[in-house]
């Protein structure tokens, strides 16, 4: 175990070094730009007999952590009559060196491929489809998807309020993607590469990352930091080896990883799903619904309906045939205690700018710190001295 993860950082270091180059020789797409007709014709028209793409005529776009574009791509009469997508979604390199080499020492860009390659489609409703998917060196990466916004949905921002029937529909796809993986035996074959909290991919950078981001957000002399948001810190700082274990606290199953309100969806019909899954990793389903209540939801709907969110999840879980489901009250308490870990997620983008726009960024680190206060999470850490 220990020569693996000393593996796993070596080529997080090297992921981390050729992401801060300017270029790096790829084998496929890397950017939105590589998207042509020409590309689409050779690469997706191949489904169809006959296919060709005439046009691919960028819509819309933002940049983050990756580049995200919206193509309308127009095809001949029989990718038309072949359901060859109309519109397209691409995720490809962060633009950024300082967002590339976050992207590559956590390997996210593979994690996120890897997931649309072995995973995504028994996920129907849950994720978008992928058409294509590929991930080099320095995350140089791209991944073509449907166009959920065209197709009717929803994207959320961080910053958005979340209403109950889209927190209910989250609810039923995270209980569908943990009653799907619980314990699963792929662990142990295809699916070894969703590691554990600690043998992630860069996880002693993460570590770091996660320090000194609630140590430069205490120090900006924000109002929310109160006494309350201060011990959560301090119950982090003396407790972090005890409390990063609680994420290897079985049962694990496969978590999104990243399940904030803006990685989040609303279809047409009712269901809600996610986007972004590059942080995929293995973990307790409880971590995934506490990251996302208490970064997502506005205090006054998170107080009035976070037990029967849980109970609701729990419910989810039985009905997907599992049968070691905690109670109530040890789910909550389970609750409490990651709500300290979605409070540092939100530190660390008040303290590092860039990772989200700036209103989304303030609506997260204002709910969380909310949410700590009234959760007591100080309390719930430090217990585990």
């Amino acid at each position: 175990m220990g020569f693996a993860n000393a593996l796993t950082n070596a080529r997080a270091v090297a992921e981390l070094v050729a992401s801060a180059s300017p270029w790096v020789p790829t084998r496929g797409p890397s950017k939105s730009s590589d998207i042509t007709a020409e590309w689409l014709t050779a690469n997706i028209g191949t489904r169809a007999p006959g296919a060709v793409a005439l046009s691919a005529t960028p819509l819309d776009g933002t940049t983050g952590t990756t580049d995200r574009r919206r193509l309308a791509v127009q095809w001949n009469e029989a990718g038309k009559r072949s359901g060859l997508p109309s519109n397209v979604f691409v995720k490809s390199s962060p633009l950024s060196a300082k967002n590339r080499g976050m992207v590559a020492a956590l390997g996210m860009s593979n994690n996120e491929v890897r997931f649309y390659q072995q995973v995504a489609d028994q996920l129907a409703g849950v994720c978008p489809k992928a058409w294509y998917s590929y991930a080099g060196i320095g995350s140089r990466f791209l991944i073509l998807l449907d166009d959920i916004v065209a197709d009717g949905a929803r994207p959320y921002a961080l910053a958005d309020c979340c209403g109950i029937e889209h927190a209910r529909g989250l609810i039923d796809a995270f209980a569908e993607l943990h009653s799907r993986f619980w314990e699963s035996r792929r662990f142990d074959g295809d699916l070894s590469w969703v590691r554990t909290w600690s043998t992630r991919p860069g996880n002693t950078v993460l570590k770091r990352f996660y320090k000194r981001g609630r140590r430069d957000a205490l120090r900006l002399g924000r109002p929310e930091v109160t006494p309350a948001v201060r011990a959560t810190a301090a119950a982090l700082d003396a407790n972090v080896d005890a409390y990063y274990r609680e994420f290897e606290s079985g049962p694990l199953t496969l978590l999104h990883g990243d399940s904030h309100l803006g990685n989040t969806y609303s279809l047409p019909d009712g269901r809600s799903g996610l986007l972004d899954w590059q942080v995929i990793w293995r973990g307790p389903g409880l971590r995934e619904i506490t990251y996302w209540m208490v970064t997502g939801l506005d205090p006054h709907h998170r107080r009035a309906h976070e037990r029967e969110l849980i109970e609701c999840y729990l419910d989810g879980l039985r009905a997907g045939g599992v049968t070691e489901v905690p109670s109530p009250a040890a789910a909550f308490e389970r609750y409490r205690l990651f709500s300290a870990e979605a409070w540092d997620a939100t530190a660390m983008t008040i303290a590092w700018p860039g990772l989200q726009a700036p209103e989304n960024a303030e609506a997260a680190w204002r709910r969380a710190c909310v949410a700590v206060e009234d959760l007591e999470t100080a309390a719930a850490v430090d217990s585990l001295r």
